[in-house]
């Protein structure tokens, strides 16, 4: 006696044409996510730049509240031009030369803090007529397009 193995039986026709079909719409979706996974990507690496561009222009925002503070704290002098500054770095500013003690001090220690947060940063202040103007520039590096500096100006009444 001969032990034979079950005959399968063949599949019809219309059915032995689909074999495989599972595997491409596999094959389709999974190229589908992987589009979609690159454009979050994408997505994120933007969002990361502008977050940074944002974070420089709150600090700019900060740092002109700061000084119109102190201006206003010695307001006598600042509307004489003790605090007038140019639109430099702190270690080339010869315009503090004419600056009060206090004020000197005060343009100073602003001035690092300027440097400090912000990439290439530079500031000024001309107060004229009672008027004073404040002026934040930075290098944002993020933007690769973008050779130009960042401004942030303000004008305020003494």
């Amino acid at each position: 006696m001969s032990i034979h193995s079950p005959r399968r039986p063949t599949p019809p026709a219309g059915l032995r044409r689909q074999l495989g079909g599972g595997m491409i719409e596999i094959l389709v979706a999974v190229v589908i996510l992987a589009f979609g996974l690159l454009g979050l990507v994408g997505l994120q690496s933007k969002v990361m730049v502008y977050s940074q561009s944002s974070l420089y222009r709150s600090q700019a925002t900060a740092l002109t509240d700061d000084i119109l503070d102190r201006l206003r704290a010695d307001r006598a002098n600042a509307k004489a031009g003790h605090w007038n500054i140019s639109l430099t770095t702190y270690s080339s500013d010869a315009s503090l030369a004419g600056a009060t003690p206090l004020s000197k001090a005060d343009l100073r220690q602003w001035k690092q803090q300027v440097e400090a947060l912000l990439p290439s940063g530079k500031a000024s202040i001309d107060v004229s007529a009672g008027v004073v103007t404040v002026v934040v520039q930075w290098n944002d590096d993020r933007d690769p397009n973008d050779s130009n500096p960042l401004k942030f100006e303000t004008k305020s009444q003494l």
